[in-house]
């Protein structure tokens, strides 16, 4: 009889996007992780994160990384061992050391702030400490995440604490849900206002205080990554993409990206295609 072998496990990439389980969709946009340590030597030891509306939570879990650039300005600080970063109306830049391992889990414009009940706005083009941040109920999660063996541990840790929280959010908020559905598109703040009897300044003032930013800068942002994201996927090109997602023309497409994400879609295209770049993360397929 033939002996059987086990299989040996799989090995985890140096770094991935994965997107969160359907349970969780409306809460997380993704968790990304980063092994500088298993990667070529000449792999950009930097990561510049384009103006966005996600807030996250990054957990540096071997090596050092310091901050050169937020909220527009030069900066020199180290990153904590759990970080905390608010929306983004501009890029912010961090450099890791050569052994650097990061998880990152990335929230939908306005979950966060809908867990928490935490007021975001002061957390808009910030990076801090989770820890002095998040509530002490956080805490113990936090630490578990950052102790795990691995990032397939971080996911499923991340899950487990997540899910039961966000069922409860969308028992209390189930209005806030369709503008997320939605991506904070006109129409469905309209209707949300509708629906809650609030008027449009509560609703920009409540915006602030759940996601950081404006509703009309968080659509705006969305917008651009959705027509890139169909560019990626469907090959669609820029022109077709700039229709589809709203825009008058491609030149005002071409536009947007540029100011966002620093490329003409193009360029982004290509670049989100080039095997393990690490750049521009959230427009990755994996």
């Amino acid at each position: 009889m033939a002996t059987e072998h086990p299989m040996p496990p799989a090995v985890e990439p140096a770094s991935a996007l994965q997107a969160p389980p359907s349970a969780l969709a409306d809460c997380v946009r993704a968790f990304f992780w980063r092994d500088l340590g298993r990667q070529p030597p000449h792999t950009p030891a930097d990561t510049r994160v384009p103006p966005s509306p996600y807030p996250g939570i990054i957990w540096l879990t071997r090596g050092t990384a310091q901050l050169v650039e937020c909220a527009g300005a030069t900066t020199a600080a180290a990153m904590p061992a759990i970080t905390l970063s608010g929306a983004h109306r501009h890029p912010y830049h961090s450099v890791s050391s050569r052994d650097g391992d990061s998880f990152c889990l990335a929230f939908q414009p306005g979950a966060l702030g809908l867990l928490t009940g935490q007021d975001l706005a002061p957390l808009t083009d910030r990076v801090t400490d989770a820890t002095t941040w998040l509530p002490a109920a956080w805490h113990p999660f936090l630490a578990a995440v950052h102790a795990a063996p691995d990032h397939g541990v971080r996911q499923a840790l991340c899950a487990d604490f997540l899910t039961p929280r966000w069922a409860t959010v969308t028992d209390r908020h189930a209005a806030w849900l369709q503008v997320l559905h939605q991506a904070w598109q006109r129409g469905a703040r309209q209707a949300l206002t509708t629906t809650l009897g609030w008027t449009p300044r509560h609703l920009q003032r409540r915006t602030r205080q759940l996601a950081g930013l404006r509703p009309g800068e968080i659509e705006r942002m969305l917008r651009a990554e959705h027509a890139l994201l169909a560019m990626r996927d469907g090959n669609a090109g820029a022109l077709d993409a700039a229709l589809r997602h709203g825009y008058a023309d491609q030149a005002h497409f071409s536009r947007e990206a540029r100011a966002l994400f620093e490329r003409p879609p193009a360029a982004l295209k290509a670049h989100t295609r080039r095997p393990g770049d690490d750049a521009d993360w959230l427009l990755r397929r994996s």
